[in-house]
């Protein structure tokens, strides 16, 4: 679960999660006959294929678990096999990482019984890829703090350079978390609106950037203006088009609009002012709420919680779901809260001193009809 640091790391700029005591469990078997049988306690269907001729399109979560043994193709053993059976009592389509859960435990159960020696710090780069490959063009924080978590710590992750730290969470900080009541979808048009925020950065890094010689990495990222101190995005236009940028610029449109699966729509508006004010004050949000935290000024840590929030509303990831969430956990004591996760439904985070734990889950339970529950920073994957 995202502490603050949203939609910041796929434009290589920080965050700061924590991997939570709820669990994706997969057991396993190794077989010898090159096919990969899985079934899952809480959906339905069961996936078969011949790990050598995966299928082209298939569905649901069936898709995440393809792309996972897919990367690591190159690597298996000939003829390996293996028989899955996944359960366990993480929440699916609310923006906990359930997906990513998926994609790094299959990864590293299929390691494990493949015999395959795969590092923790090589797990992010093998889930990530997999995850693209399937059309949502995400950063990588997500599967970095599940391989990487510590129990009683966040996660301060920084992309460029790569570079992980614990923050200790401290003992008179509760942290819970609760459901709009809404899902977070992974396809379809709340695909689209992630990746139009995707391609919006990279057109606002270029537009920031190649003016001023700056080398902006390809695809482009705002951490690059960002450490250039460039990183004015009240000078962007409100909105624009990669085409138009790239006509402007005279770079190469596929820098903007290429996908790991497909390709962005060149001519499609993108909001360069909004997605780049956002990014850029909640990359600042996330070193403030380090220091917070190690400072134990934990009203300030809710404070940043609240301005994160407020600043998703505008960036456009929030819901009407989300925001009565939020506002139900603040009045019942709350510090701070904010929506986690990609956004566009799903679940919230708010921090509260422990003796107004049960009152602030209780409001949100009310407000939504729940669930609702504290969290504690855990140990990431087993």
């Amino acid at each position: 679960m995202n502490l603050i640091g949203e939609h910041t790391d796929y434009s290589l700029l920080p965050v700061m999660p924590l991997a939570i005591d709820r669990h994706l469990a997969i057991w396993a078997a190794a077989t010898a006959d090159g096919r990969l049988i899985a079934e899952s306690i809480e959906f339905e269907g069961r996936i078969e294929f011949e790990l050598d001729a995966p299928p082209s399109a298939p569905g649901g979560w069936h898709r995440y678990l393809a792309a996972a043994a897919a990367a690591l193709a190159e690597r298996r053993p000939r003829g390996a096999g293996a028989r899955l059976l996944v359960g366990g009592d993480l929440p699916s389509t609310g923006g906990l990482s359930s997906s990513s859960a998926l994609s790094v435990g299959v990864i590293t159960t299929l390691a494990r019984v493949w015999g395959i020696d795969v590092a923790a710090d090589e797990l992010p780069g093998l889930a990530i890829s997999a995850e693209r490959s399937i059309g949502v063009e995400g950063g990588m924080m997500d599967q970095t703090v599940i391989a990487l978590a510590r129990a009683g710590h966040a996660l301060r992750i920084d992309f460029d350079p790569p570079a992980t730290r614990g923050v200790p969470i401290p003992a008179d900080l509760s942290i819970v978390a609760a459901y709009s009541g809404t899902p977070a979808p992974k396809g379809g048009a709340a695909n689209l609106a992630y990746n139009t925020r995707v391609v919006a950065c990279r057109a606002a890094a270029l537009l920031l950037g190649v003016p001023h010689g700056l080398d902006v990495g390809d695809p482009p990222v705002l951490s690059k203006v960002v450490a250039a101190g460039l990183a004015d995005a009240d000078a962007l236009p409100e909105t624009t088009t990669a085409d138009d940028v790239a006509a402007t610029l005279g770079v190469n449109v596929e820098r903007i609009v290429s996908m790991t699966a497909g390709r962005f729509d060149p001519a499609a508006e993108l909001p360069v002012r909004i997605v780049a004010r956002h990014v850029i004050g909640e990359a600042t949000r996330v070193d403030r709420a380090e220091e917070a935290l190690r400072d134990g000024s934990l009203e300030r840590l809710g404070a940043l919680l609240d301005a994160s929030h407020a600043s998703l509303r505008v960036f456009g990831a929030s819901s009407p779901a989300l925001d009565a969430l939020v506002a139900a956990m603040r009045s019942a004591g709350a510090w701070g809260a904010r929506l986690t996760g990609a956004g566009f439904g799903g679940y919230a985070v708010a921090v509260c001193a422990p003796d107004a734990t049960a009152a602030v889950i209780g409001a949100a339970r009310s407000a939504t009809g729940g669930p609702a529950f504290e969290v504690i920073a855990s140990d990431g994957v087993g």
